[in-house]
């Protein structure tokens, strides 16, 4: 509990609930004292099955789930109250209200990283992705900015959960090709036949072409007639060293400054 409480909870309780297209019918789902209450009915009712930032363990990754596939709020408070039959998901013994305060929270952790309050200093977090130690700009553009063989986050805290965001920077080490979602799809190195060498990330292969961002943001149009020897990585070219590169402040900064990139702007909370 003290993990969501220094991490999740602060992120979230003012967050607004933007996946779901009608306002909230439930004064619970924008209440921050709901929020903070449905964090600690998580904790103790659902963390053991979705792991205690959403992330999953023995049941889904509910940020992943939810945020690609978005249920209104009726729907989610459905799920948890009746459970979803044909799974492991049990109905719960909560009373409505207390239903509803769990139904804010997993909106709240599952929403737009920039609908929240992120911990941490923005402006500490801008001159660690922009300086050398973080190095995020050799790979990533906001706002033109940057290298753009891996993608544009210049919509990142508009698009995508803070857990997602956090998940992407410090992925499982049994599972790194988690971080595919800010570094794109496979890294690649490709030797042609004339001798040269591409070493970047594959945005689109077939069987006739490949193309590649190399490391300079450059595009490889390549015809795979032309190709020698395509070698690809195992996981994507995201370092997976940022727990350890990071120190435990600077990377909530720069959680903090990524979830603040947003092409539709800050939105004010009532």
């Amino acid at each position: 509990m003290r993990f969501l409480a220094a991490i999740f909870v602060p992120a979230i309780l003012a967050a607004q609930h933007g996946q779901t297209p009608e306002n909230p019918a439930h004064s619970e789902m924008r209440d921050p004292a709901s929020i903070a209450a449905g964090a600690k009915l998580y904790a103790t009712s659902c963390s053991g099955c979705h792991g205690p930032d959403g992330s999953g363990a023995r049941g889904p990754n509910l940020v992943h789930r939810l945020e690609g596939h978005a249920l209104k709020d009726d729907e989610l408070f459905g799920a948890i109250r009746n459970g979803v039959p044909g799974t492991d998901m049990p109905p719960t013994k909560l009373s409505d209200e207390d239903t509803w305060k769990l139904t804010a929270f997993i909106r709240a952790l599952t929403g737009p990283a920039d609908e929240g309050i992120v911990p941490g200093d923005a402006v500490a977090g801008e001159k660690i992705f922009w300086g050398a130690k973080a190095a995020c700009s050799e790979c990533h553009a906001i706002l033109g900015r940057g290298n753009r063989m891996g993608p544009d986050l210049s919509n990142i805290g508009g698009s995508r959960p803070l857990g997602s965001i956090r998940e992407a920077l410090t992925p499982p080490k049994n599972d790194p090709s988690r971080n595919y979602g800010l570094a794109g799809n496979e890294g690649v190195t490709v030797a042609l036949k004339s001798g040269v060498v591409v070493k970047g990330i594959a945005r689109n292969r077939s069987n006739y072409s490949l193309q590649v961002v190399d490391t300079n943001g450059a595009l490889h149009l390549i015809p795979m007639t032309e190709v020698r020897k395509l070698d690809v990585m195992e996981r994507s070219l995201m370092p997976p060293d940022y727990a350890t590169r990071l120190s435990s402040e600077e990377m909530r900064d720069l959680l903090a400054y990524l979830a603040r990139q947003s092409v539709r702007g800050p939105e004010k909370i009532q």
